[in-house]
């Protein structure tokens, strides 16, 4: 078992922290990959939108069968899995005086077939996931909880999808929705797990000129802009952070025809990491029994979009 070079005596607790990022978020399932193969495998997990998607699946289950299997979701994906129906039934949803464009209920179900328990407190390996409350001082990060309510309202994009009712730590209920409004890359819900050291998997949407074409495409940017100027918290001197970003191929939140690019992305920022850390000396107290990050690591089992798409991205 690996150490904390903070701390050399006490075992490395590693949390993964999962960004919002909508179709983005094969980048995660790339990230994931290549640090478990490099045997950093997380004490915990913090997730955000569709990175608390993520965070529950690996939840049941951290090992690299369990990820590879996540893969293999993710290349299945249709945009319609997610955003179900054509634009006539956006339309009637407005014309009903919905607050949602997007019925719930697809994602209600992939939520069912991808994690086999109905509470978030059951997961074998603790997973916070991050809403933001519409009454409220800003993000929630639940460690229990009905799953699929939790999860949908750390989903629910307003506008997009329904806002979920929820009950609070104190017994009130109220109104939830997307949990990157209040902390898009979810860092500060790794606190009161204790790591010793955390991996940023970094999703989120860099900048981009927004097209302004429809009300939704300047709600969305506008969104985008409010979530990205908030400073990401500082854990303490005491705790490793390490932040895994990857490059903006341009694609749309709905759309997830780019997914294997996107996971290859994420395999090369997640090896480009391991090697920045190799080479700095931090990980030069852990035990031999477990692999050492680095190029000399990376050449065990490699999944087959790292063959296909490795030199592409």
């Amino acid at each position: 078992m690996s150490t904390s070079p903070a701390h050399p005596d006490v075992p490395a607790r590693d949390v993964f922290v999962l960004s919002g990022g909508a179709a983005r978020g094969a980048v995660h399932v790339g990230m994931m990959q290549t640090l478990l193969e490099a045997g950093i495998v997380p004490a915990a997990f913090v997730g955000t939108s569709v990175g608390a998607l993520n965070a529950a699946f690996m939840g049941w289950e951290t090992g690299l069968d369990r990820v590879h299997e996540l893969a293999d979701h993710w290349l299945q994906l249709g945009t319609r899995d997610i955003f179900p129906g054509r634009v006539w039934s956006r339309l009637a949803h407005i014309a009903q005086r919905h607050t949602y464009l997007f019925s719930s209920d697809a994602l209600r179900r992939l939520i069912a077939a991808w994690v086999p328990v109905e509470r978030l407190e059951d997961l074998p390996t603790p997973v916070r996931v991050t809403t933001t409350p519409l009454v409220g001082q800003g993000a929630v990060y639940h460690d229990q909880g009905d799953l699929a309510d939790v999860l949908l309202a750390s989903t629910a994009v307003p506008g997009i999808f329904a806002p979920v009712d929820l009950m609070g730590a104190d017994g009130v209920r109220s109104l939830h929705v997307d949990g990157g409004i209040a902390d898009l890359v979810p860092v500060g819900g790794a606190v009161d797990l204790q790591p010793t050291r955390v991996f940023v998997l970094d999703a989120s949407v860099p900048p981009r000129m927004p097209h302004a074409r429809t009300p939704i495409e300047v709600l969305v940017a506008s969104l985008g802009a409010a979530m990205r100027a908030r400073p990401m918290i500082d854990l303490g001197p005491g705790v490793e952070v390490h932040h895994l970003r990857t490059p903006d191929l341009g694609t749309r939140m709905t759309d997830f025809s780019r997914t294997p690019e996107h996971m290859a992305l994420g395999r090369r920022a997640a090896s480009e990491a391991l090697d920045r850390i190799t080479r700095l000396g931090e990980l030069s107290q852990a035990s031999p029994s477990v692999p050492q990050p680095g190029r000399h690591t990376l050449h065990g089992r490699h999944h087959r979009l790292r063959d296909l798409f490795g030199r592409a991205a």
